[in-house]
């Protein structure tokens, strides 16, 4: 997959350990990629590390697509969709639930 220069709408999802789940979706754009990580670089300006398997990212469907804070983008260029667990408590209480 090419990403460089790229545009991601990223889903994280947090399992916290009580249960409870959080969620935090925004844009990215793709800055470098490097044998450990696709680095990008957020609204703010924040670098941050992505994972480099592929499985993670798939093609997105053309369209506008809005956050929950309004902000929007126009034909991203792939989804990606991550599931993080709070600890190893929480991975072994809700791994089978997702």
């Amino acid at each position: 997959m090419d990403f460089i220069n790229k545009v991601i709408f990223v889903s994280k999802k947090l399992i916290m350990e009580d249960g409870k789940s959080y969620f935090d979706n925004y844009f990215v754009r793709v800055k470098q990629v490097t044998d450990e990580a696709i680095v990008v670089i957020k609204e703010d300006g924040q670098e941050e590390n992505l994972p480099t398997d592929e499985d993670f990212y798939e093609p997105a469907e053309p369209g506008l697509y809005e956050l929950d804070n309004g902000t929007q983008c126009e034909d991203p260029d792939y989804i990606a969709e991550f599931l993080i667990f709070e600890n190893d408590v929480a991975y072994g209480k809700f791994k089978d639930s997702y």
